[in-house]
């Protein structure tokens, strides 16, 4: 192991020895090991110090338990490959499934190599890389697709979510009950099934309605077909769509996997749980035209069910091209008992280590509740925190879903369709408590939305990742004047008061419009239209329609598990939903976390929200009268202490 370390020094240190004295030591990465407060070769351990020395061309799985250090890792073994590169016209590309992610992976980057991966390796997400060597410059023999007035043969991602007026042209020739006339970005082509899925929002069953449809009438298949590929033959994709295609273009013209196969070598995944079958498909033809893959990450953290991501076919591909795998099993992050009922909820069978020494006297804490009264297991498990000396900054509320997130900071849950009046008078309700939303970002994304649906309804637009911007506004344009509209809603005392109808909002938001939004550079030309008040509602008082009474003036950020992914945390509350639902598989309900007998995503949940926390994990139970001496002793044996909250 010594040698291996000497090895990882002369190689990115440029120095045949590593000193444990920073101050003697000369050393080409000195600084970065003067930020951690000793040499970052001797702050490895033997697993992290066996990957980062592993050998590149070889398929390699790391699994890696959270609070690894994987991404840190992940950061000197890139530096340590580029470090040895000799091609100039290949390159290896690291891949990771956000935006922040990718962002995290850079800043490592900076401390070990001084400098951005640049060509030719290729550093960005998986949809990113993929269509800009895939989609893009290929993709148009397939959708035959002929370009824009340019000449341009880029493809225009759409969302499933969009409701804007110019995709009505792109609609089903014949009607799907419920559905009515479907439209392109509705529904999709699934690689796994080979069958058409829809994805719109009309109808929670529309998946069901769909398929039953399609099985009963076999022409349906044709008019769908004729459908996406008018959709197609404009220039316009889903995310699905692409990754469809993809596959289909490698098997039409294997040249071109071969090409990006000799282009790209190795390829680096991160978050690899993370990937679908048709993602892995495309995957599996690059490893038989010769490209190796470095997949990393943790398979009982694959909580995207909804988007068809199973774990099994992760293991199954790495399997079927016989992967070397690798274990980073020390935790950094929890203590030991944290790491333990992590562990027990997915019957993990790899002895991970708490190398985080505990603060709180007890780790593990069950607060029971009564229904509605999560504001109580809120407060006691501000006790705890404070009790124990823990960053209440650093700490957090997991929920499952929106549905109780919107709950506690005082929204109202409708199941009702999309009314650009309520989404705007949510906005500025959120305004007024951002410390409260989720992140920043989340109510950007909102504004953003509802601008472009008031003054861009008929106009092409890009999608979320780009904030909805209309094509024919400057992308700096378009970010600086939703701040301008941002900072108007905020300040308007009028608009903050909602303990008026809807009527009387009304006006007060179409006078704001016309005076202080409608006048901005970008929107002067522009007509707008804020939509009517939702049938029934003229009358009714805003707040009384919109919002909770009496919500807890919330001390923490609330996540939802899917949010909070990567994060590492003081002290996390993970409240339980008060009962199953009609989805047993939906995972909010704490029974379904401590179902060991089958494990499912419903445990992975637990898993990743479990394994954000330091030093306190506490949940938050709601006790039905149906609570039972075995309900108390399923939590009792995973460890947990059990404390009623009281009003």
């Amino acid at each position: 192991m010594e040698n291996k370390r000497e090895l990882i020094c002369r190689v990115l240190c440029k120095k045949e020895k590593c000193y444990s004295d920073l101050y003697v030591c000369d050393g080409k990465l000195n600084s970065r090991c003067k930020q951690l407060g000793k040499s970052f070769i001797h702050n490895m351990n033997e697993g992290q110090v066996d990957y980062v020395t592993s050998q590149l061309r070889q398929n390699t799985f790391l699994k890696a338990c959270p609070g690894s250090g994987k991404t840190e890792v992940l950061a000197i073994k890139i530096a340590y490959e580029r470090e040895q590169w000799k091609l100039n016209n290949q390159g290896f590309a690291v891949l990771t499934f956000t935006n922040s992610a990718e962002k995290e992976i850079n800043h490592r980057l900076d401390c070990y190599l001084n400098s951005k991966l640049a060509y030719p390796h290729y550093m960005g997400t998986f949809t990113s890389w993929l269509h800009g060597y895939i989609a893009n410059p290929f993709l148009h023999k397939l959708m035959k697709y002929e370009g824009d007035e340019r000449g341009d043969k880029s493809i225009r991602l759409i969302e499933s979510s969009c409701t804007s007026d110019f995709l009505n042209a792109y609609s089903s020739d014949y009607g799907y009950r419920e559905l009515g006339n479907i439209k392109a970005h509705e529904f999709f082509r699934d690689f796994k099934t080979d069958s058409y899925q829809y994805c719109g929002t009309r109808s929670r069953q529309g998946k069901e309605i769909l398929q039953s449809l399609i099985q009963q009438d076999d022409w349906r298949e044709l008019d769908l077909a004729k459908t996406k590929m008018k959709f197609w033959k404009s220039g316009f994709a889903l995310y699905e769509d692409i990754e469809y295609m993809s596959n289909l273009l490698f098997e039409k013209y294997p040249e071109i996997p071969e090409m990006i196969a000799k282009r790209f070598p190795i390829l680096f995944v991160d978050e690899c749980q993370d990937l679908s079958y048709v993602q892995l498909e495309l995957l599996a033809t690059l490893c038989e035209k010769g490209c190796k893959i470095h997949l990393i990450g943790d398979l009982n953290q694959a909580i995207y069910g909804f988007r068809n991501i199973e774990p099994d076919d992760t293991k199954e591909f790495s399997e079927n091209h016989c992967f070397d795998i690798k274990l980073l099993t020390e935790n950094y992050r929890s203590c030991q008992p944290i790491v333990g009922v992590s562990e027990y909820v997915v019957n993990g069978r790899d002895e991970i280590v708490g190398r985080n020494f505990g603060k709180a006297e007890f780790p593990l804490i069950a607060i029971l509740y009564s229904k509605g009264k999560e504001n109580l297991a809120i407060n006691k498990f501000h006790e705890y925190v404070l009790e124990n000396n823990l960053s209440v900054a650093e700490s957090r509320i997991i929920v499952r879903n929106n549905n109780l997130k919107n709950r506690l900071i005082g929204l109202k849950n409708s199941n009702q369709s999309s009314n650009n009046l309520e989404s705007i008078a949510q906005i500025v309700y959120l305004l007024n408590k951002e410390n409260q939303a989720s992140d920043f970002k989340m109510l950007f994304d909102m504004l953003a939305k509802s601008i472009q649906r008031i003054f861009f309804k008929t106009s092409e637009h890009l999608n979320s990742q780009f904030f909805y911007r209309p094509k024919e506004i400057e992308s700096k344009n378009w970010k600086r004047m939703l701040f301008k509209i941002r900072n108007v809603l905020q300040e308007a005392e009028q608009l903050n008061d909602f303990s008026v109808t809807w009527t009387e909002w009304k006006k007060v938001l179409n006078k704001l419009m016309t005076e202080n939004i409608n006048v901005l550079p970008e929107l002067s030309e522009c007509t707008y239209n804020i939509g009517i008040i939702r049938k029934g509602n003229k009358d009714k008082i805003v707040e009384q329609t919109l919002f909770n009474e009496g919500e807890s003036d919330l001390s923490y950020p609330i996540e939802t598990i899917h949010g909070c992914k990567g994060m590492s945390l003081d002290a996390v509350l993970f409240l339980s939903s008060y009962q199953a639902g009609n989805d047993e598989h939906s995972g909010g309900y704490w029974k379904q976390w401590f179902n060991r007998a089958d494990i499912g995503e419903e445990n992975r949940l637990a898993y990743v929200a479990f394994s954000r926390a330091r030093y306190l994990l506490a949940l938050g139970i709601p006790k039905p009268k149906s609570f039972s001496e075995t309900d108390r002793k399923i939590l009792e044996d995973a460890g947990f202490k059990i404390v009623e909250s009281r009003s």
